[in-house]
């Protein structure tokens, strides 16, 4: 395997530890927990093995939603949905999670919605991660500064490297500023070099940025 590869496969594994690791800390064991965008199967050539989704659904009361039909076999009851118009009522469950999706649901626009519908459906909070732009290995295809050239020729890019299914429509990744920027409610910060969360609650929201 080459170096860069390597690291970022290790990097990757690492970041899935320390995310269930912070919301940990931040949910409380028996918690009502709604999992936005869990999946169970390889989707587009990336292994969704649901790491960080199983890791929280062990110490809470969770509950899956999914975009296909698929049971994402994380042990706790699913449905399918959409996480930009969550069939839920408002304060129907104590948090709101998603790892690795926002950056998959359509561009800006729609996770605007996402984050939005988040902060509905959630009393207590609500947690979004997502890969950070500015780390220079693009975390799906492990190449590095893939994710760096012109959008008009990303498609190309991922097609190339076996991952076409990748295109504007299914992949727009942030950076801290314009992460921060789709939802003043939520305080965005680094939790390692290539992670990225969002983090809602009613104390937060009245807070500012975060360091």
């Amino acid at each position: 395997m080459k170096p860069h590869r390597l690291l970022a496969r290790n990097l990757s594994a690492r970041s899935r530890a320390q995310k269930v690791e912070w919301l940990r800390a931040r949910i409380e064991p028996g918690a009502s927990v709604l999992l936005v965008g869990a999946s169970g199967y390889e989707a587009g050539g990336v292994d969704t093995n649901n790491a960080v989704e199983r890791g929280v659904a062990a110490f809470t009361k969770a509950h899956a939603l999914v975009y296909q039909g698929v049971d994402p076999r994380i042990g706790c009851p699913w449905s399918a949905g959409d996480g930009c118009a969550l069939p839920f009522a408002d304060a129907s469950f104590d948090y709101v999670v998603s790892n690795a999706v926002i950056e998959h649901v359509g561009g800006p626009g729609r996770a605007e919605l996402m984050l939005a519908e988040s902060r509905r459906v959630a009393r207590l909070g609500a947690f979004h991660t997502t890969p950070d732009r500015w780390f220079p290995i693009e975390v799906h295809t492990q190449v590095p500064l893939l994710h760096w050239l012109p959008r008009s020729r990303q498609a190309a890019a991922f097609a190339q490297a076996g991952k076409s299914f990748w295109n504007t429509e299914h992949y727009w990744l942030f950076g801290r500023r314009d992460f921060s920027a789709l939802d003043p409610n939520f305080s965005v910060r680094r939790i390692n070099p290539m992670t990225l969360i969002a983090e809602w609650s009613p104390v937060t929201a009245l807070q500012g940025p975060a360091s």
